[in-house]
């Protein structure tokens, strides 16, 4: 055999152990990537989880603030505080 053809030959054996070592990387890459994806939906699920709880804190707020603002006791002292007083039979006006 020539040099030519060992060389050759010891080149074609070395082909497929080199397209196996870039399968490996490529698989290792898009492993790290996956991993990384992972993390960045957990931060995120995270942040939403945080901002769900924070919005249901302020309805909670807000329907106290309703309850309270609509309270009958509430409104009797501001009617009379404005001199308010229930209509007479004559100022209703049924309409049909």
């Amino acid at each position: 055999m020539s040099r030519k053809s060992a060389n050759s030959a010891k080149n074609v054996s070395k082909l497929p152990e080199a397209l196996a070592a870039a399968c490996v990387l490529i698989l290792c890459f898009a492993i790290l990537l996956l991993r990384l994806e992972v993390l960045r939906e957990g931060y995120r699920l995270s942040e939403l989880r945080q901002r769900m709880a924070k919005l249901q804190e302020q309805n909670r707020e807000l329907r106290l603030e309703v309850a309270r603002l609509s309270s009958q006791e509430r409104l009797r002292a501001l009617a009379s505080r404005y001199e308010m007083r229930p209509p007479n039979p004559e100022q209703i006006i049924e309409v049909r």
